[in-house]
């Protein structure tokens, strides 16, 4: 038994150093930068509530509701800036400002636990308010967001540890967050790939046609396939 437990304790803690975590906090804050900056001119397009954007806001929301009312989504921030007659318009520039400011702070490691937070919380409004333009890239970066979000920063390459000398985290720690995305991933990559073994789509190549078509830039722009 106390063999079986060493195994268990070695697997999920084990001694490692936080250079995956820089790895995975500055590439996720660059694949946000580069999201941020890839739709910005579409930005208020693809967010804007109904007959202001190419689709409503508020039909993606109100889908989103019927899964939970508590998840994050950029109809919460347009409600709240109403009440002080702020635009829509401006509380959605607000929101791809700060989205862009948190993870440039990310990037560099300042204030990382709460550029992590706040860019995971900006980034889930996005992506779940536009969640009929989302697709798994997004869903995959809000996952590393969250885990991000809750891992032992800061790391010893960030600027909070560099200059603002704030202690690093037990080593184990470092192993448990790791070994737990690790796990993750495998789960989700497995039945993503049990899925395409057994449904007929990927069989036939049916989905492997749409996901080739359907991009960003066909839903904002038909004519590019003439």
């Amino acid at each position: 038994m106390q063999t079986i437990w060493k195994r268990v304790t070695d697997f999920f803690f084990p001694i490692q150093s936080d250079e995956w975590l820089t790895v995975l906090r500055i590439g996720l804050a660059i694949q946000v930068l580069l999201y941020c900056l890839a739709i910005r001119s579409d930005w208020n397009y693809l967010l804007a509530g109904t007959g202001r954007g190419l689709i409503s806001r508020d039909l993606s929301e109100v889908a989103l509701s019927g899964e939970s009312s508590f998840i994050p989504r950029l109809g919460w921030l347009v409600n709240i800036g109403s009440r002080f007659g702020i635009s829509e318009a401006l509380i959605l520039n607000a929101a791809w400002f700060c989205l862009v400011c948190a993870a440039c702070f990310l990037v560099i490691g300042l204030f990382s636990r709460t550029a992590a937070t706040s860019t995971w919380f900006f980034h889930l409004c996005a992506v779940k308010s536009g969640g009929l333009l989302a697709y798994g890239m997004d869903n995959f970066t809000t996952i590393g967001l969250f885990y991000l979000m809750l891992s032992p920063l800061p790391d010893q390459f960030s600027v909070d540890y560099r200059f603002r000398k704030v202690t690093l985290r037990n080593p184990q720690l470092q192993g448990l967050f790791r070994r737990v995305l690790q796990v993750h991933l495998c789960i989700a990559y497995f039945f993503g790939g049990l899925a395409k073994c057994t449904g007929p789509g990927w069989l036939n190549g049916n989905s492997l046609w749409r996901a080739f078509t359907n991009t960003p830039f066909n839903v904002i722009d038909p004519e590019i396939l003439v």
